[in-house]
């Protein structure tokens, strides 16, 4: 079963996008905008290879496009750990740079949570809670 992890950055990141939609779209094109976003990351852990390497990355992050935002993730072997989601106007890698080495340790902390113990807290591409 293919899996998208959220760091705990990614998961503020949602969050995040979902009240500023709401404060500047209102609640049902919120929930549609984060929707869509979540259908980006169920389809990514399907098929992790699908991102872009980027060019200039302090850390092995791939990148794919999700509406207004990018999903920066990493590839595991069944699925993919998602960084941090960052609208296509921000410097993502000035952003990644500044957050890499925070970013590396909880991404190897998820990474070998999933290897040992396979009831570990993520999300599956299903978008269910596991654990």
């Amino acid at each position: 079963m293919s899996r998208y992890f959220l760091t705990r950055r990614a998961a503020s990141d949602l969050r995040n996008i979902h009240r500023y939609s709401i404060d500047q779209w209102g609640k049902k094109r919120a929930d549609k905008y984060v929707d869509d976003i979540v259908k980006t990351l169920q389809k990514t852990a399907k098929k992790p290879a699908r991102g872009e390497l980027r060019k200039y990355r302090s850390l092995p992050f791939l990148m794919v496009p999700a509406a207004e935002h990018f999903v920066i993730y990493q590839a595991l072997k069944k699925g993919i750990v998602v960084a941090t989601v960052l609208h296509g106007r921000r410097n993502i890698e000035a952003i990644i740079r500044d957050m890499a080495p925070a970013l590396e340790t909880e991404i190897n902390e998820i990474e070998n949570n999933n290897n040992s113990d396979p009831g570990s807290k993520s999300v599956n591409a299903g978008g269910e809670r596991a654990g």
